[in-house]
């Protein structure tokens, strides 16, 4: 169609596109050829179509990958330090919790042993 329209007004002696039009034309072709060239290099960085590259445009893809592996590791890391730092926590807790229980336990076995020990006692009292 452009080249229609292109053909028209040099045929016709007639502007068709003014200066702004033109412009903003130019600019769309700009933006269509960037966006082919990041499609290409999304391409390449998918692991497609390496085979048309050379040698020195790999270095980049492996460095970015090298990248991207090193900040993945780094993340799993720090993910394994907050569960270990968690699971210490927890079996801090856990060992608190035992202990309190084991003395609940050991004053309430006292209270009833109390409790038995006076009884008897006063069974012992009232027997003739």
């Amino acid at each position: 169609l452009p080249k229609i329209l292109e053909k028209y007004q040099t045929d016709s002696g007639q502007k068709i596109w003014d200066e702004k039009h033109e412009r903003l034309s130019a600019e769309i072709d700009l933006i269509k050829k960037e966006n082919e060239n990041m499609q290409i290099e999304l391409r390449h960085l998918k692991g497609e179509d390496l085979n048309s590259l050379q040698p020195k445009d790999l270095i980049p893809i492996e460095d970015a990958l090298q990248n991207g592996y090193a900040k993945v590791r780094e993340k799993q890391m720090e993910v394994w330090r907050h569960h270990k730092k968690n699971e210490k926590r927890l079996e801090d807790e856990n060992m608190e919790l035992g202990y309190l229980l084991h003395q609940q336990h050991l004053a309430v076995t006292g209270k009833f042993g109390d409790l038995e020990l006076g009884y008897h006692q006063k069974e012992r009292e009232m027997a003739p």
